[in-house]
């Protein structure tokens, strides 16, 4: 199912306001002396470098951006930043405890579907429950009531940043087994591309806590996951228009402020 015309309009009609407004604030900074590096490089490759970073750093924060709308036109029921809340147990936490203390020292492998046991094996209803809650970065739900819970980060995510993860994902599923049978609740971590030119990833903070195609979605199996097979391939066609209509405008700039130096 190829991504829709309507959708690949709208992803490029964010990208491409929101980097000219990007590229054109760029062009008229002044704080773009940085005689050290000048150096180092020619000024057309500092000052390159400079906008490349900064685009970057605002697409980490816009993948959720774009998951929500390729996903919206597939499944019924779509939330971005989900506030989920339940009930868990001391001892369903214990068990937390351990299967995150274990994945940290490399002493087990992750493995979901084990994890789903251990949590509904610790579970007595006689237990103290104790309230708690989590945002999800994005929250869909088929029509026959598949749940499916992302966290969204960027393709080289630290060891805090994957562990806390891991750890609400696994409280989620605590939550969510008292009230819907967890074959039809799954956890993932998604990346919106692997890095890595290998067809395998291979960031040893992620693969410690997560397993590929298990409760780790990367790149193609991500985004096709959302929109339908093809999807990974026209987002990908719809980043080369939009690199197409910015090209000039990029280089004008460079030109611009390498002339203006």
């Amino acid at each position: 199912m190829p991504l829709s015309p309507t959708v690949q309009e709208e992803i490029k009609k964010i990208v491409l306001s929101k980097l000219r407004r990007k590229i054109r604030n760029f062009s008229e900074r002044e704080d773009m002396n940085k005689p050290f590096y000048f150096k180092l490089f020619s000024k057309r490759v500092v000052f390159t470098a400079s906008l490349l970073q900064s685009i970057f750093t605002w697409f980490g924060g816009k993948w959720e951006d774009f998951a929500e709308i390729i996903a919206r036109e597939n499944f019924p029921r779509v939330e971005r930043m989900y506030r989920l809340r339940g009930k868990i147990t001391s001892k369903e936490l214990i068990v937390i405890d351990n299967i995150l203390k274990e994945l940290d020292k490399g002493i087990r492998q992750p493995n979901i579907e084990r994890t789903k046991e251990e949590i509904l094996k610790a579970y007595d209803k006689n237990d103290v429950h104790k309230d708690t809650s989590h945002i999800v970065n994005l929250f869909v739900e088929t029509e026959d009531g598949m749940e499916y819970y992302f966290e969204l980060k960027t393709v080289k995510p630290n060891k805090k940043e994957v562990r806390a993860a891991k750890r609400n994902f696994l409280e989620v599923l605590a939550m969510r087994h008292k009230e819907k049978d967890l074959n039809k609740v799954h956890v993932f971590l998604a990346l919106p591309f692997n890095p890595y030119f290998s067809e395998e990833y291979s960031r040893w903070t992620v693969i410690r806590f997560f397993r590929s195609n298990s409760d780790l979605l990367i790149g193609r199996d991500f985004w096709n996951f959302l929109g339908g097979e093809n999807t990974y391939k026209d987002l990908l066609k719809v980043f080369e228009e939009i690199g197409n209509d910015l090209k000039d405008i990029i280089e004008n700039t460079i030109d611009q402020l390498v002339r203006g130096q």
